[in-house]
């Protein structure tokens, strides 16, 4: 509500008694007070009604309205009901500027402040009728085809927040403000909670300037997972916002969540049309395997036919009780990744080309998984291992119930080929299931070591293998509290040298000499053997 439309309002009879054109000024709100010095009390746009009881000496009046021009007041209402007003008054307003209006005797100042908040609640429910019949005109624009990042600026834009779209392996999708860096967006990645509910974080910004404060909110979706899913990250804090912006958050929420049910609809509709994909390679029918892959990579046949394939396997283990997120955890790793065809589910199954280039970032359309519009992948199967390990090192802190383990096949050109890339991918798979840690990504270049022996033995064969030479040591260390296990690690790392492993254990050889001693009672073992060192060194990594 402007001053001027309020001076127009005829039962209220006010006159405006100076103020030119800042009579134009909008009003925020109305406050009554009769302080010297009320600017304390105000947040600024305030309609100021006073009756003038602060008044002692014409000199108050430059006092009290060099306050309220200072607290960035709106306007000066002065009441009659005890005499005219001042010129003093008159002539103060007029120096800072600010308009001055006069209440008559007869109207009170609870009618002005009633006739203030009538109006204002009016602009407001107009202006949020406004705001969303934008939103709703912008997830139609969505709905039919529009790409996330424009129109997801342009409802920041509207709503006056800094604002953007993250996914849980910190890959930016779309932006609503000043850039989000990627070690920010990797920090945001890492906040991202268990169950679907709202965090605030505090990043640090320029030597001397206040840490931002970020909220990170889950892009609820039909099937979210804080594995595979995307997020919503405002700047401010949720406490202090008030009602509009709230609705603004929700709105740019919808609107995400709108783009990543699409996203998520896509990749299951690719996902089951590749279902038998690993099936069709182990059987060598590789016409149907050709004629499957058309989904995904260049269109032109020759040159998808020259374009190198590495193939992908990737686990979690224990296997969730979710069958399909397996595969949903893979595509959001090749997400950023144009042309990868993800199915399959537990293991979940990849093929991907490969070329020279750096992978471009995924804007949510071309390329996402199976989008029949996607370009050759970029990048070797380095690259790829590279890229696959750094998003999986972004879902670390929420692998809390899993682990994940990939394996990458080297190109291979031909859909022949494929076949055996596959099964080098499947390898290199069991082959990061052996290894510690939390999210392990191996390559097929990996297995030339003991390592591929032992990831093709079964799971309940290498058990019992482990058991058989580890158990006696494993039962006596935990009756004894003693550490015979980590003395025959230790022993075999230097290569059964008595000196240099007592030297680094900072014991007696004479100690060591007993431990070993007792190892080999235990196990039935003779570590003078070369034969029975490979064995216990066996037991030893299927153990870790």
């Amino acid at each position: 509500m402007r001053i001027s439309d309020l001076v127009a309002v005829p039962h209220l009879k006010l006159r405006l008694l100076g103020g030119g054109e800042p009579a134009d000024r909008a009003v925020s709100g109305v406050a009554t007070t009769d302080l010297l010095h009320p600017e304390r009390y105000l947040s600024g746009g305030e309609l100021v009604l006073t009756g003038m009881m602060w008044r002692r000496r014409p000199e108050d009046s430059a006092e009290f309205v060099r306050a309220l021009a200072g607290a960035g007041a709106a306007c000066v209402g002065a009441g009659t009901a005890l005499g005219e007003v001042p010129p003093d008054l008159v002539a103060a307003c007029a120096e800072h500027g600010l308009p001055l209006v006069e209440v008559p005797a007869e109207t009170s100042f609870a009618a002005v402040t009633e006739e203030v908040r009538r109006a204002l609640d009016a602009e407001r429910d107009d202006g949020a009728a406004r705001t969303r019949e934008r939103h709703r005109r912008l997830l139609a624009e969505l709905a039919g085809g529009a790409d996330l990042p424009g129109v997801f600026a342009a409802a920041a834009a509207q709503a006056r927040l800094a604002c953007w779209v993250v996914s849980t392996t910190g890959r930016l999708l779309a932006s609503g403000g000043p850039a989000l860096g990627e070690r920010e967006r990797l920090r945001v990645a890492a906040q991202t909670p268990v169950r679907p509910g709202t965090r605030t974080l505090d990043l640090a910004a320029a030597e001397g300037a206040p840490a931002r404060r970020l909220t990170v909110l889950p892009v609820r979706t039909r099937e979210w997972h804080p594995l595979a899913g995307w997020l919503l990250v405002c700047e401010g804090d949720p406490a202090r916002w008030p009602a509009d912006v709230r609705e603004s958050v929700d709105h740019l929420a919808a609107i995400a969540a709108l783009a990543r049910n699409r996203v998520e609809q896509r990749a299951a509709d690719a996902a089951r049309h590749l279902e038998g994909l690993p099936r069709l390679l182990a059987a060598q029918r590789f016409e149907e395997v050709a004629a499957l892959l058309r989904v995904a990579g260049p269109p032109d046949e020759k040159e998808r036919a020259r374009t190198p394939h590495a193939v992908v396997e990737a686990a979690l283990l224990p296997a969730p009780a979710e069958p399909d997120l397996a595969r949903r955890v893979l595509a959001e790793l090749l997400a950023a990744w144009p042309g990868a065809a993800v199915t399959g589910a537990d293991p979940a199954f990849a093929v991907v080309p490969v070329a020279e280039d750096a992978p471009r970032a995924d804007t949510g359309g071309a390329g996402e998984p199976g989008h029949p519009g996607a370009a050759p992948a970029p990048g070797g199967p380095d690259r790829l291992r590279r890229h696959l390990a750094e998003g999986a090192a972004a879902l670390e802190s929420r692998l809390l119930d899993h682990r994940l383990a990939a394996g990458v096949s080297a190109a291979v050109t031909g859909v022949a080929d494929l076949r055996g890339a596959a099964a080098e991918a499947r390898h290199a798979r069991r082959l990061a299931e052996m290894r510690p840690g939390r999210a392990v990504v191996a390559t097929g270049a990996e297995l030339d070591s003991h390592e591929l022996l032992l990831s093709a033995v079964p799971e309940e064969v290498r058990a019992a293998y482990r058991d058989r030479l580890l158990g006696p040591l494993l039962a006596y260390d935990r009756a004894h509290r003693s550490d015979l296990l980590a003395t025959l690690e230790r022993f075999l790392r230097y290569s059964g040298s008595w000196q240099r492993c007592a030297s680094a254990m900072h014991i007696h050889v004479n100690t060591l000499r007993y431990r070993i001693g007792r190892i080999e009672e235990l196990t039935g073992r003779d570590l003078s053997s070369l034969e029975h060192r490979v064995d216990l060194f066996l037991a030893l990594r299927l153990h870790r």
